[in-house]
């Protein structure tokens, strides 16, 4: 009894020093790899429930050996089916001693479990979506960006008229307002002479797209781009193109970053393909972050990532047949 007495207050003491010395670590530890010893680096986010999300595990875990971290040990990653099961996770993932969090929420209802996270003194690192807590960054790509670089994009290769129907998806909240309004703003200023269709989609899929772009297609005679704001969605309008052996529709857009899409940015010549980047893997920047605030440095709080327009012409350098996505 008196030997495990003894071994306990051990214990207890080595981890009250640990404790004391733990904003001490990163001038002991090496440039950019491990984390601080205190805990995992935790990456908590939804199941993958469509491509993008599964981008979001594939591209957290290359990051993660990239870095030299071990599962388990060097970083854990959890995922959830809904708001709840995620507030549970961050629970774990507190009790866990993680030295940082990496967050893509649900929705903002995961906030009052992130402020957990900031009240047990764990940096926080929010991604996609945002969270009412004091994180400690946030990365995510550029929505409104993606709208702009799009209506640029088409403007010019219209040379400022024709008509472009233009995809809304109302479920995305954020997503399809910053995306189509930037979109909008830039035709508007820049491009006049451009007749806009609005068109709707209850979702990003390809069947959703294929059924919209089916509909669309029927009802108007000429349409000369369609601006969709989805790689997935795309896909399905693609293919109501080519059911309909439309050849007045010259160019298609994307929003995201799929390997299929690539593909197709990749073979077809009509219409001419193109995308705007807001890939996962994103997500390796806010890994990044995590394994620097763990190791006591400092990081840029907010970190907005501007989209890459990817066309035939450089869209070979970022296919990769590994990912999901």
């Amino acid at each position: 009894m008196k030997k495990l007495l003894a071994t306990l207050l051990t214990l207890a003491l080595a981890g009250t020093m640990l404790t004391g010395c733990g904003g001490n670590q990163s001038a002991s530890q090496s440039s950019n790899s491990q984390a601080s010893t205190k805990g995992p680096i935790a990456i908590v986010v939804p199941q993958a429930e469509h491509g993008w999300m599964a981008g979001i595990a594939y591209y957290a875990e290359q990051k993660c050996k990239e870095l030299g971290l071990e599962q388990g040990k060097g970083y854990k990653l959890v995922t959830s089916a809904n708001v709840n099961e995620q507030a549970n996770d961050i629970e774990e993932m507190i009790n866990l001693g993680a030295s940082a969090v990496v967050l893509l929420p649900h929705t903002d209802e995961v906030s009052v479990a992130a402020k957990k996270i900031v009240d047990a003194k764990i940096p926080l690192v929010v991604f996609d979506r945002k969270v009412n807590a004091d994180y400690s960054s946030y990365v995510a790509g550029d929505n409104s960006g993606m709208g702009t670089a799009g209506a640029n994009f088409l403007g010019e290769k219209l040379g400022g008229k024709g008509i472009i129907a233009v995809q809304n998806v109302p479920s995305s909240g954020s997503v399809s307002t910053e995306r189509v309004g930037s979109f909008k703003k830039v035709m508007a200023a820049k491009y006049p002479n451009i007749k806009l269709i609005d068109i709707t989609t209850p979702d990003f899929t390809q069947q959703a797209g294929l059924k919209t772009g089916t509909d669309v297609l029927t009802a108007n005679p000429q349409i000369d781009a369609i601006f969709s704001i989805d790689d997935e969605s795309s896909q399905g309008f693609l293919q109501a193109i080519k059911d309909a052996k439309r050849t007045d529709v010259k160019y298609l857009s994307g929003g995201g970053g799929a390997q299929a899409y690539f593909q197709k940015i990749n073979t077809e010549t009509q219409p001419e393909c193109f995308t705007s980047t807001y890939s996962p893997s994103m997500i390796g920047d806010a890994v990044q972050a995590a394994v620097d605030l763990a190791n006591g440095k400092q990081v840029k709080k907010d970190n907005i990532i501007a989209p890459t327009v990817v066309t035939k012409d450089n869209v070979k350098k970022l296919l990769d047949e590994k990912s999901p996505y």
